[in-house]
């Protein structure tokens, strides 16, 4: 596959961006509009589902053009797409949309290329939301994102390494983060880690 220099440069580019997102909100607002500068359209739409409540999220963002009118029209008459599943209850679909010229096998495999750092990105912040946030009721709670995340995760019931595996970090890693939770909550092991947050 040949991909012209520039190219790589833009989706280096994207790459790095999603990398940086600091959060879901900002996730679609910061990744459109460089996927329409790497892979040429007048629209990019973001379709989320959360599959256990229904939820759904769209987000779009369009090249400003002189004819507005005709833009909206002819938007999307060739379309490329990319379906990401970055957890078993989260789906997300990238379209983009332009009025003249198909999408090429290069565009298109430059396409499948941002596929993992965008599902990395998506499977992160579904992390973050589905960690422990806080003491009920009693504030927030002085732990990291990841310190969060691990207790999250022995809140299931995954072993140190299990989460190792889940979070792509070593058992002893898995192990310093419990330790810094134990202390900052004053508990003695994971059971009233874990008791403690959930009230």
């Amino acid at each position: 596959m040949y991909v012209p220099l520039d190219t790589v440069r833009q989706v280096v580019s994207l790459v790095n961006s999603v990398a940086t997102v600091p959060d879901r909100q900002e996730f679609a607002e910061s990744c459109l509009p460089l996927l329409a500068a790497v892979l040429p359209c007048e629209v990019v739409t973001f379709h989320e589902v959360d599959l256990t409540s229904g939820r759904l999220r769209r987000l779009e963002f369009r090249r400003p053009t002189r004819n507005p009118a005709a833009s909206a029209a002819d938007g999307g008459r060739f379309q490329a797409t990319l379906t990401l599943r970055p957890t078993p209850d989260l789906r997300a679909v990238v379209a983009l949309g332009r009025p003249v010229h198909p999408f090429s096998d290069v565009e298109h495999d430059v396409l499948e290329l941002v596929a993992a750092p965008l599902t990395a990105a998506l499977r992160r912040f579904r992390e973050r939301d589905t960690a422990v946030p806080r003491l009920d009721g009693h504030g927030d709670v002085p732990l990291t994102v990841r310190e969060r995340q691990v207790v999250g995760l022995v809140a299931r019931g995954r072993t140190n390494d299990a989460i190792a595996h889940e979070l792509a970090v070593s058992p002893r890693t898995v192990a310093k983060h419990l330790e810094h939770v134990y202390r900052k909550l004053e508990v003695a092991g994971r059971a009233a880690a874990v008791a403690r947050l959930l009230g």
